[in-house]
C-alpha cells in the first residue's frame, strides 16, 4: 500500500466494543451519517471520517484511484489500531464498503451497503464526466444546489428545510479537486464480477424510489450474487434513504449489528 494522507475523523462510543465505521461518499463528509453514528454510539464504538478534498480532510494524493480511496480506510484503521470493524456506506459509500469486504475480508465483521453498485452503467460515464466538468469550470456552489435538487423530493424539501439546508452545505464545502477525484475513482470502479468472492455477512439496503444510485432490481441482482446477503427494500424514500426515511435505516442496521456482536460473542 503507498503512503496515502490520513483523512480527518471523529470517534466516539462505548469503549472497548466492536466498531462500526461510516464510509461517507461522493459530496459527502462526516455529517451525512452523524445522526446514525450518535445512535449505534449507544452500543459501539464508532469511526466517521470526511473523505480527501471534503470538510477538513487533505487533498487527494495524485492520480487518485479508487482502490486508494479503499485504502485510505484501512490506513486511517491502522493508524488508530482498528484491527477489524463493521462498515456502512451510502451511493459510492456502499460501493467503497464492499470492495473493502472484498480487498480485505479479514477487516471486515459485517457490511451495510445502501443504495449502490459494483460499477457505474456505462451509460452513466458520461453523467458523472459531464459533473466533473461543471466542477472544474464553476466550483461546487451551483453543483451542490442541482444535486440537493436531485437527491431529495421536492417534496421532502418543502417539509425538511433543514435537511434540505444541511446538504447544500455539506456538498459546498467540498473541494474541485476532492470531488473530481472521487467522481474518477467511481468511474473507473467495477468488481461485479468478483461480488460473489464477499464471504462477510452483507446487509444491503434499497430505496424504493432510487431510479439512479443504485435501483431496487440492480440491488436485487446483488443479493442474488453475495453468498451471504440479505437485501431490505426501504418504502416510501428516494437515494438518500438516511434522511429521508431515518428510522427505517437505523432499525434495520441495530437489528443487523446487534445480531452479528451476539454472533461474535457466541464464537469467541
Amino acid at each position: 500500500m503507498k503512503s496515502l494522507p490520513l483523512f480527518h475523523y471523529q470517534t466516539q462510543g462505548k469503549a472497548g466494543a466492536d466498531w462500526i465505521t461510516f464510509i461517507p461518499g461522493i459530496g459527502n463528509d462526516l455529517s451525512f451519517w452523524a445522526a446514525h453514528a450518535e445512535i449505534l454510539a449507544e452500543d459501539f464504538q464508532v469511526l466517521t471520517f470526511d473523505p480527501w478534498g471534503h470538510n477538513l480532510s487533505p487533498e487527494p494524493p495524485e492520480h487518485c484511484s479508487f482502490q486508494d480511496v479503499v485504502d485510505g480506510v484501512i490506513a486511517l484503521w491502522n493508524h488508530l489500531g482498528i484491527q477489524q470493524s463493521a462498515v456502512v456506506g451510502l451511493g459510492f459509500g456502499g460501493s467503497v464498503s464492499l470492495s473493502l469486504g472484498l480487498k480485505y475480508p479479514e477487516r471486515m465483521s459485517q457490511i451495510a451497503a445502501c443504495c449502490c453498485r459494483p460499477r457505474q452503467p456505462d451509460d452513466r460515464h458520461a453523467f458523472w464526466r459531464d459533473r466533473c466538468a461543471k466542477a472544474r469550470a464553476n466550483g461546487l456552489v451551483k453543483l451542490g444546489d442541482v444535486t440537493v435538487d436531485r437527491w431529495l423530493s421536492e417534496e421532502f424539501r418543502a417539509a425538511r428545510p433543514d435537511v434540505d439546508a444541511q446538504l447544500r452545505a455539506m456538498i459546498k464545502r467540498t473541494s474541485v479537486e476532492g470531488y473530481c477525484a472521487y467522481v474518477n475513482a467511481f468511474i473507473e470502479m467495477d468488481f461485479s464480477q468478483e461480488l460473489g468472492n464477499i464471504q462477510t455477512p452483507v446487509l444491503l439496503l434499497a430505496a424504493e424510489h432510487d431510479h439512479g444510485g443504485g435501483p431496487v432490481e440492480d440491488m436485487q441482482i446483488m443479493a442474488a450474487q453475495l453468498p451471504n446477503a440479505e437485501l431490505k427494500i426501504i418504502q416510501n424514500s428516494g437515494h438518500i434513504c438516511n434522511f429521508e426515511a431515518p428510522e427505517q435505516v437505523t432499525q434495520h442496521l441495530k437489528q443487523f449489528f446487534k445480531a452479528g456482536a451476539i454472533q461474535g460473542e457466541k464464537s469467541a
